[in-house]
């Protein structure tokens, strides 16, 4: 499995569905498959209330899948924003019990993300705080990585699609 992390709206979900109409790999939202066990939707406004406490119905998904597949995408987040719409990391138990193989974390320019999210959700977003959560990810992806000694690839945008997808495609080939 290789983990697709980026903040909410940068590009995920379009990414993924590029990578399985190339490579023919299949992707999986960590929310979708959450909301899937816990039986409960997340609100528009992505402020989760209980980000500890659905990791372990991400786990037990995710488990499930590794018994059918291994080479496929989950698209997710390695920090999210909490209750009080302040940046949480996930913990690192989280990861290092998913596994991946890799993580490709996407990012973009902020304003570009407010424009999406305004788009999608109709949520007026602050571009200082996307900024600090985007670093926030960032800084994390690399920490994650680090520690579970996988590669990281940072996507700076779609200007870099091409080189994204060889990334994942290397994966792809083991």
């Amino acid at each position: 499995m290789i983990f697709i992390s980026g903040i909410h709206s940068v590009g995920k979900s379009y990414f993924c569905e590029q990578v399985k109409s190339k490579l023919g790999l299949n992707a999986y939202s960590a929310s979708t498959l959450i909301s899937e066990l816990k039986h409960e939707l997340f609100k528009k406004d992505k402020l989760i209330a209980d980000i500890d406490g659905n990791q372990g119905y991400l786990l037990a998904a995710v488990k499930k899948l590794d018994d059918i597949e291994n080479n496929y995408l989950l698209d997710g987040h390695l920090c999210l924003l909490n209750a009080q719409g302040n940046v949480q990391r996930i913990s690192l138990q989280t990861f290092i019990d998913l596994k991946p193989q890799g993580i490709l974390l996407l990012t973009e320019i902020p304003s570009v993300i407010a424009e999406r999210r305004k788009i999608r959700d109709d949520i007026e977003s602050d571009i200082s705080q996307i900024n600090i959560f985007q670093n926030e990810e960032t800084a994390y992806a690399e920490e994650v990585s680090r520690l579970l000694g996988i590669p990281l690839y940072i996507s700076k945008g779609a200007d870099d699609i091409d080189k994204a997808l060889k990334f994942i495609d290397s994966f792809a080939k083991n």
